[in-house]
């Protein structure tokens, strides 16, 4: 957009019938992570019950976001406030609208098209109703709109919101137009809007219709000669004219409208009392009141009820009605007594467990109590809608959760300016945490043609003191694709713009599909892959990273991570891990698989690929104890994978192998295929360490390991019971013992000696 956008101030036509049924029937920053949010004033509020969250940042200078979540016995409540330092000399207040008057976009949309260089838009919400409400502007009426039929409606008292010509944010009443007529004044429904039944219409020539479009079934009375073009109406005009037209009931309507007057239309089959006797050339005044509040005003817009006044609750409409009374998604802007503060809120609603919305008196006691000294509501329900430009972010993104489950769209917003622009995000760490899962009370669970369900774990976990454990069954749905969901209840934000998501996933060795949703600045949702499908399939912890798509626009948000399975043969059920979200700027970017498996360890690169062909997992914590000696179990589990034995769950004969033993299948596998014999006919010893000579039988076994050295290891006689196979694995490269020792075949076997080995008779031979 450029600097030349037509911005239009205006206002929103209540059908106050229609309405009531309806609701009846973004310098560059060189940052670490922990310097992002920058700390603001917390609020503090009882009546929604005990606060569960809150998150508070500085958005642009003198605007802060705040996001809170209530618990009130089963009632939840999500409310998002932009709180505003009006007298900020960077900060402007707009009433927007697409153009042309009356289009609807969404408040995103809106935000966006009103964002350009040098006037960018830090947060906004949606303003008036559908049909739209009144509107004025440097004292010009925009638009006129109708009231409320009666005070179970929200706009039947007259009020509105605006800045006034100081130039400050206030909440208060206007005077509505008249007609006058031998000493009677009568107070029109509209003004050059739809006459339904019952309504008295103003038409004027300023609205840009040659005729009032109406039918035969009401009166119209021309009037001419008021000494004045209309081609604009202001507060305070009044125009004075003579009656030159008087069209009857059941006469055809849709008058001519006179360019120096105006017509006044009824839809009734009789005239008002007031007006029983009128006839041609009789004097008829049409007056648009000063009012004194918005003479001069920036802008104004009607709309209602009131929530505070003067510092105390005082909501204009019967605050028992339904629409008062019921909790539903709101939206809602004060004022502080000084008037430097603004306060733009919603309340999330309609939406159980999440948050179910608030009624009008809720909402009242709310704006009171984050300092409001008068506030008024604004339209809500599916309408209700924040969109913010999140720290570093280069545009506005929605920050609530519309009860329609997507955006609406709506005549006009309320918008907070900045001149400044957008904070470029310059990472000085290769990573930033998104969310280490060391509590889950951020994340819910969700499924497809599944069961699914999340918990805090702290075993297995990889970094910090906990992850999050996804347990899925998808055995439990219809068929077709199963999915199992780790949702944000809030998407996550990204910090700039990231290269990658990464994190840590632990397997349980059943085939998945790990997936993730993120959402781009325009609001459009992509899916990034962390594996293949089908290649979520290996057990204990692996680093896995997603690609974020390089053209997206900022601010990125991650909605939720998943694991699926189309195959209904490979549809189970069990549980996965993860831990240690993580945004990744930097290509170069690696993590240690293990955490005591550094790059620089001598076995490093033999584990790192028996690993990833899923012949090694590691302990629960993340580690690998490269040096602790391996014992007899472990061995047969490494072997039974490197060879993929069938394993059985029949069982085995070794008194001190149980059935419930993590190796006992692996043991009986290797036991099955002659690999690995007991230490007596009734005991396998799996807790005794593996010696190196049982070691160098154990791979000649399994490997068919043949050749004889032309040097044996001195240490090792042909006498030896392991000889031959020791022997072997010198002959094929896979040991060349230790200079000045020899093979050493009676010590233990070291886990990073036996992943060499085994890497070598697998990967090298």
């Amino acid at each position: 957009m450029t600097k030349d956008i037509e911005k239009s101030y205006i206002l929103r036509k209540y059908d106050g019938v229609k309405l009531l049924k309806r609701f009846l029937s973004k310098i560059v920053l060189v940052a670490l992570a922990a310097s992002l949010v920058m700390p603001v004033e917390a609020y503090s509020y009882s009546g929604f019950g005990t606060k569960q969250s809150e998150k508070k940042e500085e958005i642009a200078a003198g605007v802060s976001l705040n996001q809170e979540k209530y618990l009130s016995g089963t009632v939840n409540r999500a409310v998002q406030v932009l709180d505003i330092s009006y007298n900020q000399p960077s900060l402007s207040l707009e009433l927007y609208h697409p153009n042309p008057l009356g289009a609807r976009q969404t408040t995103l949309q809106q935000a966006l098209a009103n964002t350009y260089e040098g006037h960018y838009v830090a947060g906004a919400v949606n303003a008036g109703y559908i049909p739209m409400n009144m509107i004025v502007k440097n004292n010009e009426i925009i638009h006129y709109g109708a009231r409320s039929e009666d005070p179970n409606g929200p706009v039947y008292h007259r009020a509105a919101f605006g800045v006034n010509k100081s130039g400050k944010p206030m909440v208060s009443e206007y005077q509505g137009a008249t007609v006058s007529y031998n000493g009677k004044t009568l107070t029109p429904d509209t003004l050059n809007g739809t006459r339904d039944e019952g309504f008295m219409v103003v038409y004027t020539p300023n609205a840009g219709a040659a005729t009032t479009g109406t039918n035969r079934w009401g009166h119209e009375i021309v009037v001419e000669n008021t000494g004045n073009q209309i081609d604009k109406l202001l507060l305070g005009d009044i125009f004075t004219g003579t009656v030159s037209k008087i069209t009857r009931f059941n006469e055809p309507g849709n008058s001519t409208i006179p360019k120096d007057g105006f017509v006044l239309s009824i839809q009734s089959q009789h005239l008002p009392s007031d007006l029983a006797g009128i006839k041609s050339g009789d004097k008829v005044t049409f007056t648009i009141p000063r009012n004194e509040a918005w003479q001069d005003a920036e802008f104004m817009l009607a709309t209602g009820p009131t929530l505070l006044r003067n510092g105390q609750v005082q909501i204009s409409m019967n605050d028992r009605s339904p629409f008062a009374a019921y909790r539903a998604p709101r939206t809602a802007v004060g004022v502080s007594k000084d008037q430097s503060k603004l306060y733009f809120v919603t309340i999330d609603g309609r939406q159980p467990g999440y948050s179910d919305g608030a009624t009008l008196p809720e909402l009242a006691n709310y704006m009171k109590s984050i300092g409001a000294h008068d506030a008024i509501n604004l339209d809500g329900g599916g309408s209700t809608t924040m969109v913010a430009r999140l720290p570093y972010a280069q545009q506005v993104t929605t920050i609530n959760r519309p009860s329609d489950g997507n955006l609406r769209s709506i005549p006009t917003t309320l918008q907070i300016v900045t001149t400044e622009p957008p904070k470029e995000f310059v990472v000085k760490d290769a990573s930033l945490v998104i969310d280490s899962f060391d509590s889950v009370n951020d994340w819910s669970a969700a499924a497809a043609r599944a069961t699914a369900s999340i918990a805090a774990s702290t075993s297995p976990r990889r970094v910090g003191n906990g992850a999050l454990k996804l347990t899925y069954d998808y055995t439990a749905g219809e068929a077709g694709t199963a999915a199992a969901y780790v949702k944000a209840k809030t998407p996550k934000a990204l910090k700039g713009k990231p290269l990658e998501i990464g994190m840590w996933a632990y397997g349980n060795g059943e085939e998945h599909w790990l997936r993730g949703n993120i959402i781009d600045g325009k609001g459009q949702r992509h899916t990034i892959n962390f594996t293949a499908e089908n290649q979520f399939n290996w057990s204990g912890w692996r680093y896995v990273r997603a690609e974020i798509p390089a053209n997206l626009s900022a601010p990125i948000q991650l909605e939720q991570v998943y694991i699926a399975q189309a195959n209904a043969s490979k549809q189970s059920m069990g549980t996965v891990y993860f831990d240690q979200l993580e945004a990744i700027y930097q290509s170069s970017y690696t993590v240690e698989r293990f955490s005591d498996v550094p790059s620089s360890h001598w076995a490093q690169p033999a584990i790192m690929k028996l690993n990833d062909q899923n012949v090694i997992n590691g302990f629960t914590d993340g580690s690998f104890r490269p040096s602790e000696k391996i014992t007899r179990e472990q061995t047969a589990v490494m072997i039974a994978r490197a060879l993929n034995l069938p394993l059985r769950s029949q069982p085995i004969a070794f008194t001190d192998v149980t059935s419930n033993s993590y190796a006992s299948e692996a043991i009986a596998a290797v036991y099955d295929a002659e690999i690995m014999t007991g230490k007596s006919t009734a005991r396998f010893a799996p807790k005794d360490l593996l010696t190196r000579a049982e070691m160098a039988v154990v791979l000649q076994r399994a490997f068919d390991i043949q050749g004889a050295s032309s040097e044996p290891f001195k240490d090792v006689p042909e006498s030896h019971w392991a000889y031959k196979e020791i022997d072997a694995l010198k002959a094929n490269d896979i040991s060349v013992g230790t200079p000045g020792v020899g093979f050493a075949p009676s010590s233990s076997t070291s886990r990073a000696e036996l992943a060499v080995f085994l890497d070598r008779v697998m990967n090298e031979r």
